[in-house]
């Protein structure tokens, strides 16, 4: 096992005693192609890290048929609901070919932040990092329905809308087309990590959110926030900066 530890880019730096507190914590898990590791709506238990070989992320929306979110490679990680404390995945993980990985329990991890918090603390950080990445990623498959929402809701950037019997400022379309946007990406946050995002206020130039539900406490917050929020509210409004109130 550590020498499967040591084939994994998060542990890089690591020392030899930092290794081998996290070694048994491991164990191998493998698997024929298109093998259904876990389903939306199991328990979350386990958190993966690929060896080698592909695995697909997919979503199931109430009325629609599944939607391949990303595939992951060499280096990824999944099981993401397990870490964070969540009782149920909230996507489901296919193997897209052999697949070989390690994998550690959620309540391991979260034994290992409280009795070694220099360890766990790292291992969250670069955890954080790495997801950070893989949902900007996803936000490029969604992008069309986010765009198609957006324009729904508020119509092209150039025209201004109505508000009661006058025209609304440019900032006030801002505001509303920014609120849409919002809308969607609660959505998706709430669908796949139990958290919430919430619209507190935007003057032209920054727009301030809240994090709510499973987003308060949670060490991977500030990757929901770079990545599901800020990444896609600057695909749409480059200008905008992003902050979060408490």
């Amino acid at each position: 096992m550590l020498e499967n530890l040591s084939r994994i880019a998060l542990f890089e730096g690591f020392s030899s005693w930092q290794l081998e507190l996290l070694t048994p914590l491991f164990e191998v898990y493998s698997c024929p192609p298109e093998t259904v590791i876990f389903q939306q709506g199991d328990e979350a238990v386990f958190l993966y890290l690929i060896l080698d070989g592909f695995a697909l992320i997919q979503y199931k929306p109430y009325d629609s048929p599944p939607i391949t979110l990303t595939r992951l490679k060499s280096g990824d990680a999944f099981g993401w609901s397990a870490a964070v404390g969540s009782p149920e995945y909230n996507s489901s993980a296919v193997s897209a070919g052999e697949l070989e990985t390690i994998r550690i329990r959620g309540t391991d991890l979260a034994n290992l932040c409280r009795e070694h918090p220099a360890t766990g603390t790292a291992i969250l950080d670069r955890l954080a990092h790495g997801v950070s990445g893989r949902w900007q990623n996803a936000h490029l498959q969604v992008e069309a329905m986010l765009k198609k929402s957006l324009e729904h809701a508020a119509g092209n950037h150039a025209a201004p809308i109505p508000k009661g019997n006058k025209m609304a400022s440019p900032i006030e379309t801002r505001e509303q087309q920014l609120r849409a946007l919002l809308e969607k990406i609660d959505a998706y946050v709430e669908q796949f990590h139990g958290g919430n995002v919430d619209f507190v206020d935007f003057d032209g130039q920054v727009l301030k959110v809240r994090l709510g539900g499973a987003c308060i406490g949670c060490p991977l917050s500030p990757a929901t926030l770079h990545g599901w929020v800020a990444g896609t509210v600057h695909q749409f409004f480059p200008d905008v900066e992003v902050l979060e109130v408490k």
